[in-house]
C-alpha cells in the first residue's frame, strides 16, 4: 500500500495521536507519582544532617508509595516516601497473600556480593561439611549459640550427606552472646567443625589465626550489612538473614522440594457395646 498523508484522514490522525498521548502518560504515570531525587535529599537532612546520596526512585506495589534507593556510609539502603516528598517511611513492605519481605528482598538484591567480595567470604570459611565436588555451594554464617542456626545447620547437614551441598561456615558470634567469640575462636584453632559447634566445644586455644579469622569475619559481614544468624550465602552473591525452611532453600539452590509425609490415618476404634440392663 502506497505512503498517504494523513492530513487525508483528519479522523484517524485524531484517534492516533489521542492513542499516542494516552500511552504516553500511561509510561510515565508511576514516574509522575514519585518526588524528584532532589526532593528526596532535602528532605532526609532530617534524617542525617549529611543527607543521603539518591541514588534511584521508583514506584512501589503499594500506590503513592515510592522507593528511594540511597547510599548510606557506602551502603545501599531503602527509604520509602509519599508522592510529594513530604513523609518519609522507615520500615518494611511485607506482601499480605505470600508473607514474603519486599524490603529485605530488594535491599539483599542492592547489595549483592560481587565475585571479588565472595572469594574473600571463602577465605573467611571457618570449616565445611559435604564433598567438594557438590554441584551446589552454600556458605552459613552462624553462631555457636544461636538457636535458630542450630535448626539450620541441622537441615544442612541432611543435604550435604546426600550430596546435594557443599557447606561452608563462617563464624560470627554475636556481642550479646556471652563466650561464643571464644567458642568460635576454639573450634576452628583445634578442628572441631561442626561436631564441635553442636556441642558448644570450647577450650584455652585461642590461636592466634583463629581469632584473626573471626574477628576478620565479623568486620566484613557486618560492612556489607549482615548483622545476624543464621545467614544463608548463595555462590551468586545473594544472601537471606534469617532461619530459612527447607523447601525455600531448596527452591533458592534449584533443588526439588522434598515431601512433606502425610499424616498417618486417625486410627478408628469401635466402642464398645452398652451393658445389658439387668433382667
Amino acid at each position: 500500500m502506497p505512503h498517504q498523508s494523513f492530513s487525508k484522514f483528519p479522523a484517524l490522525a485524531l484517534i492516533l495521536t489521542a492513542t499516542c498521548l494516552w500511552l504516553l502518560l500511561t509510561a510515565t504515570a508511576g514516574l509522575a507519582q514519585c518526588p524528584s531525587a532532589e526532593k528526596i535529599a532535602e528532605g532526609s537532612k532530617q534524617l542525617a544532617p549529611q543527607g543521603f546520596e539518591v541514588i534511584k526512585i521508583e514506584p512501589t506495589p503499594i500506590p503513592g508509595i515510592c522507593q528511594a534507593q540511597v547510599k548510606v556510609q557506602g551502603r545501599n539502603r531503602l527509604l520509602y516516601a509519599d508522592g510529594t516528598g513530604a513523609y518519609f517511611i522507615v520500615g518494611q513492605i511485607i506482601e499480605a497473600q505470600t508473607g514474603r519481605n519486599l524490603t529485605r528482598e530488594a535491599d539483599q538484591a542492592l547489595n549483592r556480593l560481587t565475585p571479588e567480595e565472595m572469594m574473600r567470604v571463602d577465605a573467611l570459611t571457618g570449616f565445611a561439611i559435604g564433598k567438594a565436588e557438590a554441584a551446589k555451594v552454600l556458605y552459613l554464617v552462624t553462631d555457636p549459640q544461636c538457636p535458630y542456626c542450630k535448626k539450620a545447620e541441622k537441615v544442612l547437614e541432611q543435604m550435604a550427606e546426600k550430596g546435594e551441598v557443599s557447606v561452608k561456615f563462617l563464624l560470627f558470634p554475636l556481642d550479646f552472646h556471652k563466650g561464643a567469640k571464644e567458642q568460635s575462636i576454639a573450634v576452628i584453632c583445634d578442628n572441631k567443625g561442626l561436631t564441635g559447634l553442636h556441642e558448644g566445644y570450647n577450650s584455652e586455644n585461642q590461636c592466634a589465626d583463629g581469632k584473626k579469622k573471626v574477628e576478620d569475619t565479623v568486620a566484613f559481614l557486618s560492612g556489607k550489612g549482615i548483622s545476624g544468624t543464621p545467614t544463608y550465602i548463595f555462590a551468586d552473591g545473594s544472601y537471606h538473614s534469617g532461619l530459612m525452611q527447607e523447601n525455600q532453600l531448596r527452591a533458592t539452590l534449584g533443588l526439588a522440594p522434598v515431601k512433606t509425609p502425610e499424616p498417618p490415618a486417625a486410627a478408628t476404634t469401635e466402642a464398645p457395646a452398652a451393658p445389658k440392663p439387668a433382667q
